[in-house]
């Protein structure tokens, strides 16, 4: 048998080049495949940023309060009204003062508080928008409604050139002995009652200008009292403001008190409604749509007279009060078993080797630069040792202090106020404490470690302790008069007053003495109480029902509303009829997108 062998069958060259091909198509089409996938996920997620963004930029819920969610939409469309409100106040001021009704000091204090709202705006529009809504819900069950021609008639204010009212002014401003501590309540009331009087002759039918030129204590108001015809906006005082536009026509205000501690009574004798301003309409429009606003105004305004009305509920009680007198000793205890030594303030001028306090301790006691800070802290005390007057020592000495001392009290003129014998460096307590000094005397230079120092003595007192003990025993003594004592004792302004501080109420009292206070009866003193940096004696001197005077409506303007609102509020927050996520992160993201993003 014959074997045969296969021959290889003989391939032509156009079939291995179309067998290449075949592969590099197959490669080629692969890589498509592969290329149209990768395009299709990127799409995907790009499509799905996109579906996130959107979703967060106008879907996703910031709040929830009650039945209303808080959308980004409206959140911005809230952050975006309130700012054009600060553009439009902004234009008032510059036009009030082009026409010549406030000042500049009067317009730059304006526009630094605009400035200030609006930089808080990003991080505030939340909580503006969630107490708005939920205060717009407590609104009915307190008497309170909301109708559509509210919200028309201030929709049509808000679009308006400012109103203009012809106004007049009483200001009574109380005179203070010490200008440092500003006015005693002995000179508050003396006030309050010179702006009372002027009120009663206001309401006799006395002419407006007459009484303003008998009570008032400043220019406009010794000039007549008439500011001409202005818009609120410049009305220097912003409850004033609030008080005169409030009025009707020909009206006059009770006795306000204003952020100075100005006594106005104000009135207004015409009245020139603002017009639409087509020109703010558009810009308003154009970053917040009508029906936005609207729904905004509709929260603002139940707010608004929410909270006026429970301000005017506890304006008009005549509640119990007491009337108060103090004697206050200043210093806190040491708790030092012996107080032999007393306290002592002083101030001080620290020349440090090289300026640096910090590292002076560490360095060689013969480094040059010690030699020069002495040579700088001789110079000082030379040069104010020759400084005859004492007042003009001690003027000098802080301008020193402020200018060249290396220590951090030269923040405050080199003040360092009573300290105990264990406070300052050894070698200055004894040079304070030992020998007998006199207010006004320089001190040094003294060598301590950080430096040479230069002192000015100022007063040396009994330790804390020893003074609360010896009016403690003063006041035990029968037959004592505490009004006396007040003016021996005290270290507070109302010493010279007999320690008279006027009347309060329970809300107007802290809570950590309200309890104490309101336990003693007429004519009792209470045990000393620690407060703050000293203690007090505390003197009740009559209880009476009356309603509250101008200072007591003062605070309870500013404390009232959310005295009442803030537990309710809280309340709603635990058990979830208020929530809140995070809002968008930046001011920008807040006036950007949506369908009526500018």
């Amino acid at each position: 048998m014959t074997v045969r062998t296969r021959r290889p069958e003989k391939v032509g060259v156009r079939a291995r080049l179309g067998g290449l091909v075949e592969t590099e198509e197959r490669q080629q089409a692969v890589i498509t495949v592969l290329f149209i996938g990768t395009i299709i996920a990127v799409a995907i997620i790009i499509l799905g940023a996109v579906g996130v963004g959107y979703y967060n930029d106008n879907l996703r819920a910031l709040g929830q309060v009650g039945s209303v969610q808080i959308s980004p939409q409206l959140l911005r469309d809230e952050t975006n009204f309130e700012t054009w409100r600060l553009q439009r106040d902004e234009g008032e001021i510059t036009e009030a003062q082009i026409a010549g009704q406030i000042d500049s000091d009067t317009a730059a204090n304006k526009n630094s508080a605009l400035q200030t709202a609006s930089q808080n705006l990003s991080t505030n529009a939340l909580d503006m928008l969630v107490d708005q809504i939920y205060q717009s819900q407590l609104a009915p069950a307190n008497g309170v409604n909301v109708s559509d021609s509210d919200i028309d008639t201030r929709y049509e204010q808000e679009i308006s050139s400012p109103e203009q009212r012809h106004v007049w002014v009483v200001g009574v401003t109380p005179t203070a002995a010490d200008a440092t501590n500003g006015p005693t309540a002995g000179e508050r009331q003396a006030a309050l009652d010179k702006a009372t009087q002027a009120l009663n002759d206001l309401n006799s039918g006395k002419d407006f200008s007459e009484v303003a030129k008998t009570y008032g204590t400043d220019a406009k108001s010794q000039a007549g009292g008439d500011l001409g015809t202005i818009g609120q906006i410049a009305v220097a005082d912003d409850t004033l403001a609030q008080a005169l536009f409030k009025l009707p026509l020909n009206g006059t205000t009770g006795i306000v008190r204003g952020a100075d501690g100005t006594y106005y009574i104000g009135r207004v004798t015409e009245i020139d409604p603002g017009q639409e301003d087509s020109n703010l309409k558009t810009k308003l429009l154009a970053s917040v749509s009508e029906a936005s606003v609207r729904q905004l105004l509709g929260y603002q305004i139940a707010a608004e007279n929410l909270q006026a009305k429970i301000v005017n509920d506890a304006l008009a009680q005549t509640p119990e009060q007491v009337k108060l007198a103090t004697i206050y000793i200043d210093g806190e205890y040491s708790g030092d078993t012996d107080t032999s030594d007393g306290e002592i303030d002083y101030d001080e001028i620290v020349y440090a080797p090289n300026n640096d306090l910090d590292n002076a301790p560490d360095l060689d006691p013969n480094d040059p630069a010690w030699a020069a800070a002495k040579a700088e802290a001789d110079a000082a005390f030379a040069q104010l040792n020759a400084i005859t007057d004492v007042t003009q020592r001690t003027d000098t000495f802080t301008q020193m202090a402020t200018s060249n001392s290396d220590d951090p009290t030269s923040q405050d003129g080199g003040k360092v106020g009573y300290v105990t014998r264990d406070i300052p460096p050894t070698a200055v307590s004894d040079a304070l404490w030992n020998g007998t000094h006199n207010k006004g005397d320089i001190i040094g230079p003294i060598k301590g470690d950080a430096g040479y120092y230069v002192l000015l003595f100022n007063d040396h007192r009994d330790s804390p302790e020893n003074r609360v003990n010896t009016v403690q025993t003063a006041l035990n003594t029968p037959g004592a008069d505490f009004n006396a004592l007040a003016k021996q004792y005290s270290d507070g302004p109302e010493k010279a007053e007999g320690g008279e501080i006027g009347w309060f109420t329970k809300d107007s009292l802290t809570s950590d003495i309200v309890d104490t206070i309101w336990g003693l009866a007429v004519g009792q003193v209470s045990a000393p109480l620690e407060l703050g940096n000293g203690h007090y004696f505390i003197k009740v001197e009559d209880k009476q029902v009356r309603p509250l005077d101008a200072d007591e409506q003062a605070a309870a303007s500013q404390t009232a509303f959310s005295t009442w609102y803030q537990p309710l509020k809280d309340q709603a927050t635990t058990d979830g009829t208020i929530t809140t996520v995070e809002p968008l992160d930046t001011a920008a993201d807040l006036t950007t997108g949506g369908d009526q993003g500018p």
